[in-house]
């Protein structure tokens, strides 16, 4: 098979492609969220804590895509909800560690269904053949753009 080239179908069409689907379901996941009382925010740090347990709020911020201010907002927050919890870290003692507390895994087990529907939407027409391929294109992607990431100055 050829590889891509950025004339196919045409520069920048793969991003744009990215961002519209990005920004067409958010509303749908945002409404089955916050009849939960989560924001998008809030859903995606607890999802990484849960698969990424003692991580500082920092590295919590690059994993969710925000900046580290706005990730001391959501942390407080949730935090105050009981949802995290943070321990000092054993080797380091300036460093706090952030886990899922009960509550917070509580909160993510009551969206999963909502959350399933509002994907399951998104691939609605894709056989499972072509969602698989998906998961591992996204995965390349994924990979591809830490290395880009890694490379800039």
């Amino acid at each position: 098979m050829d590889q891509i080239t950025a004339e196919d179908p045409g520069a920048g069409w793969y991003l744009y492609m990215l961002k519209l689907i990005e920004t067409g379901f958010r509303p749908s996941l945002e409404q089955a969220l916050s009849a939960h009382g989560l924001s998008a925010a809030q859903y995606t740090a607890l999802s990484v804590l849960r698969t990424r347990p003692g991580i500082t709020s920092s590295e919590l911020a690059r994993r969710s895509f925000v900046r580290a201010q706005s990730m001391a907002e959501t942390v407080s927050v949730m935090q105050e909800r009981r949802w995290i919890t943070r321990e000092q870290d054993p080797t380091h003692a300036r460093r706090l560690l952030l886990h899922t507390a009960p509550e917070g895994l509580r909160v993510l087990a009551a969206v999963e269904e909502p959350v399933s529907r509002t994907e399951a939407q998104l691939l609605e027409g894709l056989s499972r053949e072509a969602a698989d391929q998906l998961a591992l294109t996204l995965r390349t992607m994924r990979r591809n753009l830490r290395q880009l990431n890694n490379q800039a100055p």
